[in-house]
C-alpha cells in the first residue's frame, strides 16, 4: 500500500537520477576537453543540474519543487536569499563583461554637465543597483570608472568614491529584488509594495538632498571634456528590463534569470564572449 501511495506522488524511478548524470556530464566532459576540472567552477555545473531538477515531475509545480529544493537545504528563507544572492551575482557579473556597465556610464555620464560629474556618479549608482538588487555588485562595477574619472579632474578619491558608495546603498533598499530585501519582507510578514512605498518616502528625500551636497561641493571643480563617450542602447535594455519587470512585481527568479540571459544574449550576439 506504501508503495502504491509513493507512486502515486510521482515517483520516477531511474529518471531521478538525470540531474546527477547531467552534472557528471558537464563536469568530467569539460575537464576531459579542456584537461582541467578548475575552469569552470563546480557551482555553475550545480545550478545547471539543480535546473534539470526542478523541470522534472510535471506532476508538481515549479513553485512546489523550488520549496522542497530549499527545504532540502534548510531553512528556506535563508537558502532563498542565498539564491537570490547568486543570481544577482551572476546578473552582474554577465552584464559586467557584455559592456553593459560601461554603456549605462557613458549613456549618464554623454548627458550629465561634466561639473556635475560626482553628482552624476550617486545618480549612476542609485540606478545600477537599484536594478540588480546588489550594492556591493554596483561598487565593484562603478569604482574603475570612478578612479578614472578622479585621475582626470583631481577630485579628491573618497569624495567620488562616496558618491558611488551612497547610490549604492540607496537602490539596495530599495530594489524590490535585493536578496536582503526579501528575506526582512518575508520574515515579516510584509508586502514587498508596502515596504517599498514606507521606503522611498525616507530614501528619495534624502536621495535629493545628497545630490544636492554632492553637486554644490564640486561645483567648483573645472569642468572637463571626456571626449566622445560610446554607448549602446542594446546593452542598458536588461537593466531597464530587469527595473521594470521587478517593479511590476514578476517574481525575482525569474526577473534575474531573464536578466542574465538577456544580458548574456546580448553579449554573445554582438560577440563579447567567445
Amino acid at each position: 500500500m506504501e508503495k502504491q501511495n509513493l507512486k502515486g506522488k510521482g515517483t520516477m524511478g531511474g529518471k531521478a537520477l538525470l540531474p546527477l548524470v547531467v552534472f557528471l556530464i558537464f563536469s568530467l566532459g569539460t575537464a576531459l576537453i579542456t584537461g582541467s576540472s578548475k575552469t569552470i567552477p563546480a557551482l555553475i555545473f550545480f545550478v545547471i543540474a539543480a535546473g534539470v531538477a526542478l523541470m522534472m515531475n510535471k506532476e508538481r509545480t515549479f513553485w512546489e519543487k523550488l520549496d522542497t529544493f530549499s527545504e532540502g537545504w534548510g531553512n528556506s528563507n535563508i537558502v532563498t536569499m542565498i539564491m537570490i544572492f547568486l543570481l544577482a551575482g551572476a546578473f552582474s557579473t554577465v552584464s559586467r563583461e557584455s559592456g553593459s556597465v560601461q554603456s549605462v556610464v557613458n549613456f549618464f555620464l554623454s548627458y550629465l554637465p561634466t561639473n556635475l560629474i560626482v553628482g552624476g556618479m550617486f545618480v549612476i549608482g542609485c540606478f545600477m543597483s537599484l536594478a540588480t538588487g546588489t550594492s556591493v555588485g554596483t561598487i565593484v562595477a562603478l569604482n574603475p570608472t570612478a578612479m578614472g574619472i578622479i585621475e582626470t579632474t583631481g577630485i579628491a578619491p573618497a569624495f567620488m568614491v562616496g558618491a558611488v558608495i551612497s547610490g549604492a546603498m540607496f537602490g539596495d533598499n530599495l530594489s524590490v529584488i535585493s536578496d536582503t530585501t526579501i528575506v526582512a519582507t518575508t520574515l515579516t510578514g510584509v508586502e514587498m509594495k508596502d515596504k517599498f512605498r514606507a521606503n522611498i518616502a525616507i530614501a528619495l528625500p534624502a536621495a535629493i538632498l545628497t545630490f544636492i551636497i554632492f553637486t554644490l561641493r564640486s561645483s567648483n571643480f573645472a569642468a572637463v571634456s571626456f571626449g566622445v563617450l560610446e554607448y549602446d542602447i542594446i546593452k542598458i535594455l536588461p537593466y531597464f528590463v530587469v527595473l521594470a519587470t521587478s517593479l511590476m512585481g514578476v517574481n525575482v527568479f525569474a526577473v534575474l534569470i531573464l536578466g542574465i540571459f538577456l544580458s548574456g544574449g546580448i553579449g554573445i550576439f554582438q560577440g563579447m564572449y567567445t
